[in-house]
């Protein structure tokens, strides 16, 4: 009998089947390969990006801020400028250094909210402690505002304004009285002025904010320090994220020709006409150290025109180690540095030990004048 035909196999062997599966297992590796490579440059543009937006924010509330130092105050500078109490000379932002350059300075920013009257007003009489206040100014005081009484010296006490009551204007004022206002007020200390002293309205608040960079979680943070404030001081409140250091400056006019000449630190032994401008401890009653602890002139404090800050912003995430480049390891900066990196640049910053390997990160440098000490010249 004829034997049946021997069917043959089909389909694939085994070394097939391992050779395919290598193959896609190459694939594999590539394509996550290229996502891997591709997420890490997109996180690297996004954290540069961050960092922008970071930056560029904390500037401009800084520099808005610092701007507004001295609002509806600087009329007073000769009156406060000697006073015992530092915590009412009118000294737009007070800058205290850090211990080293890789430290971060902080700055208190100090105005006044009066919307009305800004410069000082005369007293119309001798006036005891118990006495109410007659000054020569028929409006623009209102209940709950803040005053500072001077002698145009060290004697400078403040008080709040609880009650006005003006003299009968009608049809005309009385002799004697006439331009003038009775104030009611609960002094925070008991004093006595004479003809000729100085009432300073300082509205219904008086603001002091402190802003400070925290090393440990690298973080800008402003704190209200105004000693009024129930529960002084108040909470800490933070502002931005990877923030590593901000340094401040002050720009002074030595000669008294109205222009900025020479850049000092918050220093004893500042070059700028051997003037301390160390900067006070905001929580003590009293002291401090610098223009504020002695008796500056209203002519020094006059003398600060303008403030320059430098922020250093990082990126949030380390970049992985084998697409950075060699500019991004060890790295270093200079702060306040002249355009051609010229070594006798006046007071600029060298800046090592902050920095990270494998981080990005942005400076942002500005000078903000102290338009309201410039304008009320």
């Amino acid at each position: 009998m004829p034997r049946p035909a021997i069917r043959r196999q089909r389909g694939a062997s085994i070394i097939e089947l391992m050779v395919g599966v290598l193959i896609g297992m190459i694939v594999i590796a590539v394509v996550y390969n290229v996502l891997i490579l591709s997420e890490g440059y997109k996180r690297s543009s996004i954290g540069q990006a961050d960092a922008q937006v970071t930056g560029q924010l904390t500037q401009f509330i800084l520099s808005r801020e610092i701007a507004n130092g001295g609002a509806a105050m600087m009329m007073g500078v000769e009156d406060l400028a000697a006073c015992s109490d530092w915590r009412m000379r009118a000294l737009p932002v007070a800058i205290t250094a850090g211990a080293t350059a890789a430290d971060s300075d902080q700055f208190t920013v100090y105005y006044s909210s009066s919307p009305r009257v800004v410069h000082p007003v005369r007293f119309s009489g001798t006036v005891a402690p118990s006495d109410p206040f007659w000054v020569d100014s028929p409006n623009g005081f209102k209940t709950g505002d803040w005053v500072i009484a001077t002698n145009r010296s060290t004697n400078c006490s403040l008080a709040r304004v609880t009650a006005i009551t003006q003299p009968n204007l009608s049809p005309y004022p009385p002799a004697g009285v006439g331009g003038q206002v009775k104030l009611a007020y609960t002094p925070a200390s008991a004093f006595a002025f004479d003809t000729g002293a100085r009432l300073i309205n300082m509205g219904p608040a008086m603001t002091r904010i402190r802003y400070t960079v925290d090393a440990a979680k690298i973080q800008l943070n402003s704190q209200s320090v105004n000693w009024l404030d129930p529960g002084f001081p108040l909470p800490v409140v933070p502002l931005a994220q990877n923030i590593v250091l901000m340094k401040a400056q002050y720009g002074v006019d030595t000669d008294g020709d109205n222009l900025l000449d020479c850049w000092t630190d918050a220093e004893a032994s500042s070059p700028c006409g051997g003037i301390d401008y160390s900067g006070p401890t905001d929580a003590a009653a009293s002291g401090g150290g610098g223009v504020f602890a002695n008796a500056a002139t209203a002519v020094q404090l006059r003398a600060i025109k303008a403030v320059r800050i430098a922020i250093v912003v990082r990126s949030e995430h380390e970049e992985r180690a084998n697409i950075v480049s060699a500019s991004l390891v060890n790295q270093g900066l200079w702060l306040f540095n002249c355009a051609a990196d010229d070594a006798s640049c006046l007071r600029r910053i060298r800046v090592d030990t902050v920095l990270q390997d494998y981080v990005r990160y942005r400076v942002y440098e500005t000078v903000i004048p102290l338009r309201n000490s410039l304008y009320n010249q």
